[in-house]
C-alpha cells in the first residue's frame, strides 16, 4: 500500500537527494515524526509523498518522477495544502489541485568547506526566555507582509537561534526550523532583521553565526529557503558561502473540485 510507517525504507528514499530532502529526513525525529503522514512506491524509480501536519494546511513535499508521484496524489485528500515541491512534480500535484499563489523559491546549501564566516560579535544565543522578544521583531515583519512564516515557539529551544540585542529589543534573527542531530541535518530558517535595523551587515551575523554553531554540533548538511525575488537576502547568503542547490515553489493549493 502506499502509505508506510518504515521509517528505514522511507529514510533510503530521501537519501537519494539529501540536499533536497532536509526537512523530510529531519522529520522521521522524534518531535516531527508523529506529526507525518508517508506516502511511497518503494520499487524502482522510488517515489515519496510527505504530509506533515505540525502546520496548518499541512506542509506537502513530494520526491521522485512525475509519473509516479501521481499514482501517490490519488491517496492524498487533505483539501487544502502548502506545498514545497520541485518543479516537475507540480503537473502530478496541480491534477488534484488548485493553487493560489504560488512563489519560485531557491533552496540553498553549505559545506563545512564552502562556508565564509563573519565576525558574530554580539550574536547572543536565544532560548526559551527570549521567545516573547523573538515574537515581538517577527510582529514588526508580519505587519510589513515579510514576517517568517513557519515559527514555532518550540523551535527556539529544539534548535539553534542567535541575535542582536539593542536595549531589551531584539534587531535581528537567525534561527532554525528544524536540528537533527542523528540524521547530520539543520535547516535554517526564521531570519529577520528589523526593517529601520538594514544595512548594516545583521543578517549575515546572526545567520553566520546559526551556520557555525551547526557546523560545531557536527551537521554537515545545512540549507535556507529563501525567494527567488529577494535579491538582498541571496546576495547575503552567498557571500555566506550558500550556492544555489535547486529551485522549488511554495505556495496554498486547494483541493480541485470536482
Amino acid at each position: 500500500m502506499p502509505r508506510i510507517a518504515d521509517l528505514s525504507g522511507i529514510r533510503s528514499i530521501l537519501e537519494l537527494d539529501r540536499p533536497w530532502a532536509v526537512y523530510a529526513l529531519g522529520d522521521l525525529s522524534p518531535g516531527f515524526a508523529e506529526h507525518c503522514k508517508w506516502f511511497a512506491l518503494q520499487d524502482e524509480p522510488p517515489a515519496l509523498v510527505l504530509l506533515y501536519g505540525r502546520f496548518e494546511p499541512p506542509v506537502l513535499f513530494a520526491l521522485g518522477p512525475p509519473d509516479r508521484l501521481a499514482c501517490l496524489m490519488q491517496e492524498i485528500d487533505s483539501p487544502a495544502v502548502t506545498l514545497q515541491v520541485r518543479p516537475d512534480a507540480l503537473a502530478a500535484i496541480l491534477a488534484h489541485y488548485q493553487s493560489a499563489d504560488l512563489q519560485a523559491m531557491w533552496r540553498m546549501l553549505v559545506e563545512p568547506e564552502t562556508f565564509r564566516p563573519v565576525a558574530v560579535g554580539g550574536a547572543a544565543p536565544l532560548g526559551g526566555a527570549d521567545i516573547d522578544a523573538i515574537q515581538a521583531l517577527y510582529a514588526d515583519g508580519h505587519q510589513r507582509g515579510e514576517g517568517p512564516h513557519f515559527f514555532d515557539p518550540s523551535m527556539v529551544e529544539q534548535g539553534i537561534f542567535r541575535g542582536v540585542w539593542e536595549g531589551d529589543a531584539l534587531v535581528a534573527v537567525a534561527g532554525t526550523h528544524l536540528v537533527a542531530p542523528s540524521l547530520g541535518v539543520c535547516a535554517i530558517g526564521n531570519v529577520y532583521t528589523r526593517h529601520d535595523r538594514r544595512g548594516r551587515g545583521l543578517s549575515a551575523r546572526v545567520t553566520s553565526a546559526v551556520v557555525s554553531d551547526a557546523f560545531l554540533r557536527n551537521l554537515p548538511t545545512v540549507v535556507l529557503n529563501v525567494d527567488q525575488r529577494n535579491a538582498a537576502a541571496i546576495r547575503v547568503y552567498e557571500r555566506l558561502g550558500f550556492r544555489r542547490y535547486c529551485d522549488f515553489a511554495e505556495g496554498l493549493a486547494r483541493r480541485s473540485v470536482g
